[in-house]
C-alpha cells in the first residue's frame, strides 16, 4: 500500500488529487495533508471520509515523516522548487503539479536533488494522459500518417479565476505564478505537441499579450516552432476562449488527424487514398479513433501509483519537465525581444 501525503488544499487537490486517490484505496492511502489554512484541509479531509488523516500547517514535517512514501506537491508554482527538494532530500517520491517549476536554475536544483537521492519525480501533465491524446499518440508512433510536416495545438478557458481563489488568487502574481496564460496552460499543449512530435525544439518565436483581463500577466498567447528535423509547428493558450477547448491538428505525408476534446468527434484520422487516376485532394477515408476509458487527471494519478508500486520510472520526468518549461521560457523571452529565440 503506497501512503501518500499532499501539500496544499486548493482546487487540484479537492478536483484532481483526492478524488483519484480515495477511488484507487486498494492501492494507495491518504495519510496526511498540509496547507497553511488548516480548515481547507479539514474540509477536504471531511468531503472524502478521510477520518484517519493528519492535518499540518507546515509542509516540513509532511515530507520528515517516515510513514510517507509520495508527496503530491499541489502548491503555488514557486513554491515547487523547495518543496520537492524536501521531499527527495527525505526520500520520497513526488508528483509535482504543472509547470514542474518557474525558473531553468530551479529545475536544475530539483533534477540535482531527485537524482541524488535516488527517487522519482513526476510532473502532472495530464493532457498526456487523456485517453483521446493517448489514441492519437499511438497513431503518430504507428507511421500511419507518414512523415509528420507539421504540428499544431490549442488550449484555452475562461481563466483560472473561474474555478479557483478568484482574481485575488496566486496565478496573477507574477512572481509566485512565474506569469500568466503561458505558464498556466501554454505548458500543456506545449508538452502535448513535444511528445506527438518526439523531436527537439531548436528555436520558436512568440507573441504573448494581454488583451482581455486587467491583470498584470499574460491571457493570449501563440508560439511558432521549428523543430530539429526541419519541421514547423506551432501552439496557442489562452485564458479568454469560451468554452473550455483543446485541439490538435497533425499533417503528414499520407494524411492528418485532428483531436478536439469535448467534441461529438474527438479524434479523426484522415488518410488519402493512392492509385492511378487518384487525386489526394479529394480521395481520402476516414476513421474516428478508438478512445480508451477515463480522463487525464485519473489516468495521470493511477499511473504515478502504479510506477511507485513497480519501481519504474514515470515517463513524465523531471528532465522532462525542464524541456516543457524551456519552451516557455524562450516564449517570454522571444515576446521581450521580439524575434525568434533558440533552444538550448
Amino acid at each position: 500500500m503506497i501512503k501518500v501525503g499532499i501539500i496544499g488544499c486548493g482546487k487540484i487537490t479537492e478536483r484532481a488529487s483526492l478524488p483519484n486517490l480515495v477511488n484507487y484505496n486498494d492501492k494507495c492511502e491518504v495519510v496526511c495533508l498540509c496547507d497553511v489554512i488548516k480548515k481547507r484541509a479539514e474540509n477536504l479531509a471531511g468531503k472524502f471520509g478521510l477520518e484517519k488523516v493528519d492535518i499540518i500547517e507546515n509542509w516540513k514535517n509532511l515530507v520528515t515523516r517516515k510513514d510517507i512514501d509520495v508527496v503530491f506537491v499541489n502548491t503555488p508554482n514557486y513554491l515547487h522548487e523547495k518543496m520537492a527538494i524536501g521531499a527527495a532530500n527525505n526520500k520520497k517520491h513526488i508528483l509535482v503539479e504543472k509547470p514542474i517549476t518557474i525558473s531553468l536554475k530551479a529545475v536544475n536544483n530539483m533534477i540535482k536533488a531527485v537524482e541524488k537521492a535516488g527517487v522519482f519525480l513526476m510532473v502532472e501533465q495530464t493532457q498526456r494522459f487523456d485517453p483521446i491524446h493517448q489514441a492519437a499518440k499511438k497513431v503518430i508512433s504507428s507511421g500511419v500518417l507518414g512523415k509528420i510536416h507539421n504540428i499544431k495545438g490549442r488550449i484555452g478557458h475562461a481563466g483560472p479565476e473561474y474555478w479557483s481563489q478568484g482574481k485575488s488568487g496566486w496565478y496573477y502574481e507574477k512572481k509566485k505564478s512565474g506569469g500568466g496564460c503561458m505558464v498556466d496552460i501554454g505548458v500543456h499543449i506545449a508538452d502535448l505537441i513535444r511528445w506527438f512530435k518526439d523531436k527537439k525544439v531548436v528555436e520558436l518565436f512568440a507573441t504573448i499579450q494581454t488583451l482581455e483581463k486587467k491583470l498584470p500577466v499574460d491571457d493570449n498567447a501563440t508560439v511558432l516552432l521549428r523543430f530539429e528535423d526541419g519541421t514547423k509547428g506551432e501552439f496557442e493558450c489562452s485564458w479568454t476562449t469560451r468554452p473550455y477547448e483543446v485541439l490538435t491538428y497533425v499533417y503528414g505525408q499520407k494524411g492528418k488527424m485532428t483531436t478536439s476534446i469535448g467534441s461529438a468527434r474527438p479524434a479523426v484520422l484522415t488518410l488519402v487514398k493512392t492509385g492511378v487516376g487518384e487525386d489526394p485532394n479529394c480521395a481520402f477515408k476516414e476513421e474516428n479513433l478508438e478512445i480508451g476509458s477515463g480522463g487525464g487527471w485519473d489516468n495521470a494519478i493511477h499511473y504515478f501509483i502504479d510506477c511507485i508500486q513497480k519501481n519504474q520510472k514515470p515517463f513524465v520526468s523531471a528532465h522532462e519537465g525542464k524541456e516543457t518549461l524551456k519552451l516557455i521560457v524562450a516564449a517570454y523571452e522571444s515576446n521581450k525581444r521580439g524575434k525568434w529565440v533558440k533552444i538550448n
